[in-house]
């Protein structure tokens, strides 16, 4: 339980890092990106599309809106082309996490632990509840990053990680591409109530979860 803890917080501290970083010197934001959005489309929708899968992408490294990007996509493409550009990216970004830390994270593993033990245990505790914490992962930034990085690490199976992960990605991505279209600028509630929405229960979900599992949890 120490090592995962740890593999958990030094990813957290290291998106985080990148989060404020870019926040404290004004790149990225959400205006930033609809920006971009709006000039992309007087040029072809494909573009914007383009634009919404290479920002979930970077959203690997460095800490994207990915819920406001998702609502933007619906917004300007539509439902149906703004689900699959988002979904794709978001697909893209998780992929890319689980490869790199299956085959570079062994490095990051030993510097957080170099207890054989323990190391073993993160790897069971993972396969015992990493599932349902893939289903979950939209519940908060950096979630999604954290967890497809400890699927890789742990090693697992690639068909394995990319089930849960579309399950808890794809109803998201839904959710908030329909919202986003049919939210206009005088009347953005529909996805003001999205973001709060999904943030909100997704996070009753596993407070639940952490709840009826805390004895199994705390045995550890």
């Amino acid at each position: 339980m120490k090592a995962l803890i740890k593999f958990v917080v030094l990813l957290g501290a290291c998106f985080t890092f990148t989060l404020l970083l870019f926040k404290v010197l004004g790149i990225l934001s959400v205006e930033d990106i609809r920006y971009w959005l709006e000039q992309a489309m007087t040029v072809s929708p494909w573009i914007v599309g383009l634009i919404i899968v290479a920002l979930m992408l970077v959203d690997l490294f460095i800490a994207i809106p990915t819920l406001s990007l998702t609502i933007l996509s619906g917004f300007f493409l539509g439902v149906e082309l703004g689900v699959f550009y988002s979904t794709l990216g978001m697909l893209g970004a998780g992929t890319m996490g689980y490869v790199i830390s299956r085959f570079h994270g062994e490095k990051l593993l030993r510097f957080v632990s170099k207890d054989e033990d323990q190391i073993l245990e993160m790897r069971r505790l993972f396969t015992q509840f990493g599932p349902f914490s893939l289903m979950l992962c939209r519940a908060a930034p950096m979630l999604p990053e954290v967890t497809s990085c400890l699927a890789g690490v742990t090693r697992m199976p690639f068909w394995k990680y990319i089930l849960f992960y579309s399950i808890g990605t794809i109803p998201y991505s839904i959710i908030a591409a329909y919202s986003g279209s049919v939210s206009t600028i005088d009347d953005p509630s529909p996805a003001i109530f999205t973001f709060i929405g999904i943030f909100g229960g997704l996070s009753l979900v596993w407070a639940g979860f952490l709840y009826f599992n805390k004895k199994k949890l705390k045995e550890q």
